[in-house]
């Protein structure tokens, strides 16, 4: 059987890691969306409200991503770090017996 284990350090770097990117990620797209507002004063025609639509679409999709994102950090965070430490603390405990 292989030998499975799991790096709490780096997981948690990669935590830390995701939830920068995401926050980088999520303030690009409020610059964004601040100029589309901006621009959706000066661009009224057919073609403006299609690109309206359009972008408006993507910062819908943005929500999206970063909610799916966040979803994953909390999965790291809440489930997988402290349910591999509880394993390898009862694992210990287990073979602190048969010593």
């Amino acid at each position: 059987m292989a030998k499975q284990s799991i790096n709490t350090e780096k997981v948690m770097s990669a935590v830390y890691r995701l939830r920068a990117i995401n926050a980088t990620i999520n303030n690009e797209f409020r610059n964004l969306q601040n100029i589309a507002k901006r621009l959706e004063n000066d661009w009224k025609s057919s073609a403006g409200a299609n690109a309206h639509t359009t972008i408006y679409q993507l910062f819908k999709n943005n929500e999206i991503r970063s909610s799916v994102i966040q979803n994953y950090i909390n999965l790291l965070e809440q489930q997988v770090i402290p349910g591999y430490i509880n394993t390898e603390s009862v694992n210990n405990k287990l073979s602190d017996k048969f010593k």
